[in-house]
C-alpha cells in the first residue's frame, strides 16, 4: 500500500496544487477566469511537449502543429451541421454532416494528432541533435501552409468562428488532471525508463538492446495526443481560430514553460507552466496600471514581454535544469524497516568476520 501511496503521490499532489490555483482564480472576475482557462490548457500543452522532450532529450520545435491538427479536427467535428454549411460552404461533404459532442470530439481530434504523429515519426524519430529539432521544425511549417491555404476545411487565413463554446474552468481542470494522470502513469512505464537511459547515454542503451527508435515513436505520438487535446480544448474555449494562433509565439512560450520549471521532470512542466503564467498575469495588468498595497503600478507597454524574457534569462543561468531541476517530487516521509518483535532478539543473519578467522 506503501508503495502504491508513493507512485501516486507526485501527481495527486500536482493536481491539488493545480486545483487550488484555479479555484483561487475563478474567484477572480471575468478577464481572471478567462486567463485561468487559458492557464489549464496551456499546462496540458506543456505537459504534451514534455512528454516526448523531456523523457527522450531530443528538442521538438513542431509539436505546436499537432495542437492546430486537434483544435481545427475538434472544431469541425463539434460545430453544428447547418452551422458548417453557412460558415464553410465548401467543406467536403462527410465532414460538413458530422457532429459529436465536446468530449468525444475533443478525443477524436487528440486521435487525429497521434494518427499524423505515427506517420511523421517514422523517418522523423531516426534523427537526434540539430538535425531533428529543424524537421520538426520544418514540420510546424508545413501545417501553418496548409492551414493558411486549404480553404475547403480551414477556411484559410479568415480561419473557423462559431465553435461551441463548452470548455469552463472546471472542464479545463478535469482535462489538465487526467493529463496529469496520463502522463504519470507513463513517466514510470518500462518505455519512458527506456527511453530516459537513452537520453542519458545513447550508446550504453543501444548495447543494451534498448530500440531508441521505437522508444521515441511511443513518447512522440503520445505527445502528438496530449498537445491535439490541447488544441481541442483551445479552440473551443476561444470559440474561433485561425491559423496566426498556432505560430511562433504560442510555440515558444510552451518551450519557455518547460524549459523555466525544468524540463526532465513532470513536476517542472506543472511548475514552469503556473509561474510563467501567473507573472504573465501581473505584469499584463501592471502595463494597464493596478493598484497593489495602496500604491499604482503602472507599467509600459511591451512590461510583460520583457519581464518574460528576463525570468527565462534568469533561470537558465542560475538553475540551468529549470526550477524544479532534474529529480521528480518524492514521498516526504522516508520509510523505515521495523523488525518484527519476534526477530529483535535473535541473532543477526550474518556474523561479522574477526581477524584471523577463516571464512
Amino acid at each position: 500500500m506503501t508503495r502504491a501511496v508513493r507512485a501516486a503521490w507526485p501527481a495527486v499532489l500536482l493536481i491539488l496544487v493545480v486545483s487550488v490555483v484555479a479555484a483561487v482564480m475563478s474567484t477572480g472576475p471575468e478577464s481572471l477566469q478567462t486567463t485561468c482557462v487559458t492557464l489549464l490548457v496551456n499546462l496540458v500543452l506543456v505537459i504534451g511537449l514534455y512528454v516526448f522532450v523531456g523523457t527522450s532529450g531530443v528538442f521538438s520545435f513542431g509539436q505546436t502543429a499537432f495542437m492546430a491538427i486537434g483544435a481545427y479536427a475538434t472544431a469541425i467535428l463539434a460545430m453544428d451541421a447547418e452551422q458548417k454549411r453557412v460558415l464553410l460552404p465548401e467543406m467536403f461533404g462527410v465532414l460538413q454532416d458530422v457532429h459529436l459532442a465536446p468530449l468525444p470530439a475533443t478525443i477524436v481530434g487528440g486521435l487525429v494528432a497521434a494518427l499524423v504523429g505515427l506517420v511523421l515519426s517514422l523517418p522523423l524519430m531516426r534523427l537526434s541533435g540539430l538535425t531533428a529539432g529543424l524537421a520538426t521544425f520544418s514540420f510546424l511549417l508545413l501545417v501553418g501552409g496548409v492551414a493558411e491555404n486549404w480553404t475547403p476545411v480551414t477556411n484559410a487565413e479568415s480561419g473557423i468562428s462559431g465553435i461551441p463554446q463548452t470548455v469552463s474552468i472546471a472542464v479545463a481542470l478535469a482535462w489538465a488532471a487526467a493529463i496529469i494522470v496520463i502522463a504519470a502513469i507513463y513517466g514510470r512505464s518500462g518505455s519512458a525508463m527506456r527511453l530516459r537511459a537513452s537520453r542519458e547515454d545513447d550508446v550504453a542503451a543501444r548495447s543494451s538492446g534498448v530500440r531508441i527508435a521505437r522508444e521515441r515513436r511511443v513518447a512522440f505520438c503520445l505527445s502528438a495526443f496530449i498537445v491535439g487535446i490541447g488544441g481541442g480544448l483551445f479552440a473551443q474555449a476561444q470559440g474561433a481560430i485561425q491559423p496566426s494562433a498556432f505560430g511562433l509565439s504560442i510555440t515558444f512560450l510552451i518551450i519557455a514553460m518547460l524549459v523555466v520549471g525544468g524540463m526532465s521532470t513532470l513536476s517542472g512542466a506543472v511548475v514552469g507552466t503556473l509561474l510563467l503564467s501567473l507573472v504573465g498575469e501581473l505584469l499584463g495588468r501592471a502595463e494597464n496600471g493596478t493598484d497593489l498595497f495602496g500604491a499604482t503600478i503602472d507599467l509600459p507597454t511591451g512590461a510583460r514581454e520583457v519581464g518574460l524574457a528576463a525570468l527565462m534569462i534568469g533561470a537558465l543561468v542560475l538553475r540551468p535544469s529549470g526550477v524544479v531541476g532534474r529529480r521528480e517530487i518524492t514521498w516526504p516521509v522516508r520509510d523505515t524497516y521495523t523488525r518484527p518483535p519476534e526477530l529483535r532478539s535473535a541473532a543477526p543473519l550474518i556474523t561479522p568476520r574477526t581477524e584471523g578467522q577463516r571464512p
